[in-house]
């Protein structure tokens, strides 16, 4: 080998010479020494390449259908707990399910710990709530006096806690902007035009110090800041003639500018939001304003100045969705943009256009045009020297005109709809992979043996075949799962009717016990009705008996009453009769004592029988005749 190389060094240096041989020489050991790495492409770019295609690579999230654990989908519960030996509460644990936490306290706080008033302005006793709300798990923890009390506040959360819609709304967002503009003016300058020292120019420059503008600048309509900035644009064209003596020139200078431009923007977002929630897009962009800082009136040399302002693009949007399919719209729409050239000064300015509207109804689908602003302006300025300007034909030389004509108009308008939701993830994935799919470029060698692009052609059909074989066959996949499920529904509605038969057969049987119970009901309840009407009746009669026996005895009163008013009478007859006898008695007593003892007279003592048998059958018939003594004997 080392021969060998010796050979071939020297057959080099003998033709090409020792040096030549010799570089020869090192380029052949550096290749069979493995340093043909430098050639290669380096391990930093290939390194470079392969993180920049995993960063572009658009993955699909793994593990989009990880269910809720168990401990969030729990019933609401109610525990019960003594607080002292008089009194108790009750605690009520509720994971909310479509609104936050913070939501449902504020509604609960503002139906049940919130004070009212009656007419006369005194507050009404409320019972001890507390409210405490988890945001990290979703839950509300409502303290209550009583379990009567948690109830209601759980069948409020029910009632109250319910999927909100969501509402899409697309909006279009479109300005057109157009200008025309044709200025022109013209400058003179002419030296020692009525004598020595004499000149009529404009702003030139002295540069022969001889107190004369030796450059001829633009002399009408005056050093306005807009002349000296256009000064940049349009056509000069002039003339300039030196006369035989030094000093007298005569110069003549015409600028004139015309300018087209149109400006087109269209904004589509899109966008999502809860109903009643504000949903705010945002777009700002800095954009380079050239400000003149500075114009030197000797040189007519201008100073710019660069500012970077914000373009500031917003878009609030608050959709409200209400029973009757209607949506209410609250919009507030800031559009800005950096305008062109516009004035007499033709300097860039910054503009914001403003929409806001507080609401407008619509039915979901329609497009709606919420603002528009149409706007069209002329402009025309004529500046020159006084009367100079007026000539005809020859006020042209001294004289400047200005000519503007603008128009724009910007509409907002916006179609909502509501949403059904989100879109899967592979789906989006695959969207945006098509859309940032980046293109294969043909190397040289494809170029030349397939110059038509046939080959290319081929594989993107071959591309699309595959990927609807691959859409076929998830397309049956998923066919045969939606068998299955279909095979499944089937059974649990087999099951469910078996089920449902039961149960209405268990209500048919439950429907004649009802029915049996029923008709047993009505007629005890007719035994009822009919044993009241004879109680009734029965009381009736005993009521008519009772007004009888009143009756009765209201003639008993009366009838005793009068017999008492009898034995009164009577009793004074007799008193009046005893106090009779026992005067007669008197008076015999007297005759007895004042007369002779005689013999007894059996007349007179029959007598006194026969008066006392008198007195006594009296006493005998008045008593028989008095009906109220008798009646107090009984």
């Amino acid at each position: 080998m080392g021969k060998t190389s010796n050979s071939i060094v020297g057959r080099f240096s003998g033709h090409f010479g020792q040096g030549t041989a010799l570089a020869v020489a090192l380029v052949l050991c550096t290749a069979l020494s493995g340093c043909g790495d430098f050639f290669a492409e380096k391990p930093t770019e290939l390194e470079s390449r392969n993180i920049l295609r995993e960063l572009s690579e658009v993955r699909q999230i793994p593990d989009v259908d990880n269910p809720v654990p168990d401990e969030y989908k729990k019933p609401p519960e109610i525990i019960e707990s003594v607080v002292s030996e008089d009194e108790t509460d009750a605690k009520l644990f509720y994971f909310t399910k479509y609104h936050t936490p913070d939501k449902l306290q504020k509604m609960i706080d503002n139906q049940f710990l919130k004070s009212f008033r009656n007419s006369k302005g005194k507050e009404y006793p409320l019972p001890d709530y507390q409210v405490t709300s988890n945001e990290a798990t979703n839950q509300l923890v409502v303290r209550c006096p009583t379990r009567a009390d948690a109830e209601q506040v759980l069948e409020f959360l029910k009632e109250t806690d319910v999927p909100p819609i969501q509402v899409k709304i697309d909006c279009l967002i479109s300005e057109v902007y157009a200008d025309n503009t044709m200025d022109w003016e013209t400058s003179l300058q002419v030296q020692n035009l009525l004598g020595e020292g004499i000149a009529l120019n404009g702003e030139g420059i002295d540069t022969n110090n001889d107190g004369i503008g030796d450059r001829a600048s633009v002399a009408f309509p005056g050093a306005a800041l807009r002349d000296n900035a256009r000064s940049l644009f349009g056509l000069k064209a002039g003339i300039e003639r030196q006369v035989d003596e030094p000093g007298h020139v005569f110069r003549a200078l015409v600028d004139m500018l015309a300018s087209r431009g149109y400006l087109k923007i269209l904004m589509n977002p899109e966008l999502e939001v809860v109903n009643g929630q504000t949903a705010t897009i945002i777009a700002s962009e800095q954009v380079p304003l050239d400000q003149i800082a500075r114009v030197n009136p000797n040189s007519d040399i201008i100073t710019k100045r660069t500012e970077y302002i914000d373009v500031v693009d917003t878009l609030e949007i608050t959709p409200q969705v209400f029973a009757d399919g209607s949506i209410g719209i609250r919009t507030r729409a800031i559009i800005g943009s950096k305008a062109t050239p516009e004035g007499v000064k033709q300097i860039p300015i910054v503009t914001k256009r403003e929409v806001r509207v507080e609401e407008n109804r619509i039915r979901q689908g329609e497009s709606l045009v919420i603002g528009g602003i149409k706007k069209t302006e002329k402009r025309s300025v004529v500046r020159g020297v006084p009367f100079l300007k007026d000539i005809p034909i020859i006020g042209v030389l001294f004289s400047s005109k200005d000519f503007e004509e603008r128009g724009k108009e910007v509409l907002f308008i916006l179609t909502p709809t509501i949403s059904s939701g989100g879109v899967p993830n592979e789906e989006i994935v695959k969207m945006l992979r098509k859309e940032h799919e980046s293109v294969k470029k043909d190397s040289l060698v494809q170029t030349i043996t397939d110059p038509f692009g046939s080959k290319k052609y081929t594989t993107m059909v071959e591309e699309e075949a595959s990927e609807s074989q691959v859409a076929k066959v998830k397309a049956e996949m998923e066919r045969s799962q939606a068998q299955r499920r279909a095979q499944w529904l089937a059974r649990e509605l087999k099951r469910i009717n078996e089920q449902l038969q039961i149960e209405r057969r268990r209500a048919r049987e439950a429907e004649q016990r009802v029915k049996a119970a029923r008709q047993a009901y009505e007629e005890v309840e007719a035994a009822s009705v009919q044993q009241l009407q004879q109680e009734q009746e029965k009381g009736v009669k005993l009521q008519k008996e009772a007004t009888e026996l009143q009756k009765q005895m209201e003639q008993a009163r009366q009838q005793a009453a009068k017999a008492q008013e009898k034995v009164k009478s009577t009793s004074e007859k007799m008193s009046q009769l005893e106090q009779e006898l026992a005067e007669v008695r008197e008076q015999d007593s007297d005759k007895d004592q004042g007369a002779p003892e005689k013999q007894a007279d059996p007349s007179d003592s029959s007598d006194k029988s026969n008066t006392d048998e008198k007195a006594k059958a009296e006493d005998g018939g008045s008593e028989k005749t008095d009906p109220g003594k008798q009646a107090k004997k009984e």
